[in-house]
């Protein structure tokens, strides 16, 4: 039996059209204020070293010792479904870690020795500035354009094997003081 021309066009549209249904196109607003531009720096550059150093001194410069933010850590681990984690600090400790679905994270948790490095700016940089992430054969940053914190980190440290990826994402930086 043959398909009549038309009901294939018809098929071939709406496969088409809800394909594009979650899309939406961005209109632009005049009372849109203009971002300032996110610092990006990618190995393999000599310059990632020094950005990175640039953006430490402006953080350890930097008066706030009460923040807050949420903790995204995407890898190949079975803690992805408690992403992002809200975490609030104090004078350099966490005060609290929340997941995603509005529950405490204990210290205990078997998921937390992975990303418990991670939980404070000072411990970001840390890793950021450790022999494992300055040798990784990819490393991108991004900063935040209000605050010396880096947004996000997308490391690959070794480009040929599989599952050794490193996603972090610093968002919604607030400062508590």
């Amino acid at each position: 039996m043959r398909t009549p021309t038309p009901i294939i066009g018809f098929v071939l549209a709406l496969m088409l059209m809800s394909a594009c249904a979650g899309t939406p196109a961005v209109q632009p607003t005049a009372t849109a204020a203009p971002v300032p531009p996110t610092v990006i720096v990618t190995t393999p550059t000599p310059d990632i070293g020094a950005e990175l150093d640039r953006m430490l001194t402006a953080w350890q410069k930097n008066p706030i010792r009460h923040y807050r933010f949420q903790l995204t850590v995407g890898c190949y681990c079975p803690m992805n479904a408690m992403m992002p984690i809200t975490v609030e600090v104090r004078d350099g400790a966490v005060v609290s870690l929340v997941d995603a679905n509005g529950v405490a994270v204990a210290s205990t948790d078997p998921g937390s020795d992975f990303f418990m490095k991670y939980t404070t700016i000072d411990g970001i940089y840390t890793e950021l500035m450790s022999a494992r992430f300055s040798e990784a054969d990819k490393l991108t940053l991004t900063f935040d354009p209000t605050y010396p914190v880096p947004a996000t980190v997308s490391a690959d440290f070794i480009a040929m094997a599989v599952d050794d990826e490193l996603y972090l994402g610093v968002t919604a930086f607030t400062s508590l003081e």
